[in-house]
């Protein structure tokens, strides 16, 4: 929810002139889990990869899944933040503060500085 929505009246928010009128009314977005999304990161990066490479990633994904690896560890703390601090905090997702500093924050421009298209070159 942002700053300006958390001041405004019920009726303000019912407003349809509002941008984030009836965001209250939305549910929160669902963490995602953590094999769903390195399932999704594998599918995503296999074109791009050789298959060495791409076999180096799925190492690298079946280690940060291991016991011994961070992954459940960073899971958890995701799951924490989502589940408490968010909700104290009034964002509807854990994505929300991330994405009101990295692209409401900054003065400069958007599509120069932060956007996440690249441009991909055959060799």
């Amino acid at each position: 929810m942002s700053n300006e929505n958390k001041n405004t009246t019920p009726e303000q928010q019912e407003s349809p002139s509002l941008t984030y009128g009836n965001q209250h009314k939305l549910p929160r977005l669902p963490l995602p889990k953590l094999e769903e999304t390195l399932a999704k990161f594998l599918k995503t990066v296999q074109p791009l990869l050789t298959s060495c490479e791409y076999q180096r990633a799925e190492h690298d994904v079946a280690q940060f899944l291991s016991s011994t690896g961070r992954g459940q560890d960073l899971q958890k703390l995701l799951q924490e933040y989502n589940d408490i601090e968010c909700l104290q905090r009034g964002f509807q997702s854990y994505v929300e503060e991330f994405w009101s500093d990295a692209y409401l924050a900054p003065d400069d421009s958007v599509v120069l500085n932060l956007n996440p298209f690249f441009l991909l070159e055959e060799h």
